[in-house]
């Protein structure tokens, strides 16, 4: 009697792990698309390549960013342009990849972003199309989320005490 008792036990146990562990895998944790959003620095302040970026929601389902690069006395803006961004397989709906594409007139510059939790690598491919012999390059930078600042709201003032006339 112990003994099927004990069969029953182990097989309602296997039963309940299973379970979750199918619920894990119908409704994973992972990032969306929107845990792009925010603004990102450069983890490197010394970087001579792109010093920071913005990504906003444009849409339900769309992401643009806007890229600052380095230039003298103040960062270049490049402007915003639209991001796609990707899973890894086709039932992957993490978004924890994405793309977007510039082109500066002078060059283009494809990006390639990842996401990490509070950290974004960015790889950024640039050609030159104007014929001044300059070497097509890759960089790899990565980047941390700023964090956002809330505007304080001021505390209410207290009521002013009455003092009870004589």
């Amino acid at each position: 009697m112990s003994f099927k008792l004990g069969r029953m036990k182990q097989s309602l146990m296997l039963a309940a792990t299973s379970t979750i562990f199918a619920a894990g895998l119908i409704n994973p944790a992972v990032a969306a698309p929107q845990d792009f959003v925010g603004t990102w620095v450069n983890k490197n302040p010394n970087t001579n390549s792109i010093t920071r970026f913005v990504i906003q929601p444009t849409g339900s389902d769309t992401l643009k960013i806007q890229v600052f690069g380095k230039c003298h006395p103040s960062d270049c803006d490049w402007g915003s342009t639209s991001i796609v961004t990707y899973g890894v397989n086709v039932q992957d709906p993490s978004g924890h990849y994405a793309t977007g594409s510039y082109n500066k007139g002078f060059a283009n510059s494809l990006l390639a972003l990842s996401y990490a939790g509070e950290e974004v690598m960015l790889q950024n491919f640039t050609q030159f199309l104007d014929n001044s012999d300059r070497q097509n390059y890759y960089s790899r930078e990565y980047f941390k989320r700023q964090p956002q600042i809330g505007i304080p709201r001021p505390f209410p003032l207290p009521l002013p005490l009455s003092i009870p006339s004589r």
